[in-house]
């Protein structure tokens, strides 16, 4: 069964990416790797550029499992990008890796990690 994993190019989103492949390679695979971009905002750190996604490829190249990696581009929200890839690909498993900036985990973790984890029709793993 497919895992989905919404990659961004920081510490975090690494170590969420290394995750999403053990869950993968331990569930068949494949893995979906997805940086979702909001077009119109060129300076947002969740975009990955082409050496962050080279960085990503690297750390999957010797993956058991299919690995798939895709940059969606949107001008909608963040959660429903990932939500169509994880309804498209019928997975298993979405791995997010979120931040941890206190302040109450930034109001109980933050409005898109809050619709992912009520609204996803699969399993969900916070990194």
């Amino acid at each position: 069964m497919a895992v989905v994993v919404g990659f961004i190019p920081t510490d975090v989103g690494f170590k969420a990416l290394a995750a999403a492949r053990e869950q993968a390679e331990r569930r068949g695979g494949p893995l979906i790797v997805v940086n979702v971009v909001r077009d119109g905002v060129t300076s947002d750190p969740r975009h990955a550029n082409d050496q962050q996604l080279e960085i990503a490829r690297d750390q999957l190249r010797q993956a058991a499992v299919r690995v798939e990696m895709r940059q969606d581009h949107t001008d909608d929200d963040i959660a429903d990008v990932l939500l169509r890839v994880v309804t498209e690909e019928k997975a298993e498993l979405l791995v997010l890796g979120i931040r941890r900036q206190n302040d109450l985990a930034r109001h109980l973790l933050g409005l898109t990690v809050q619709k992912l984890l009520l609204a996803a029709p699969c399993e969900v793993l916070v990194v």
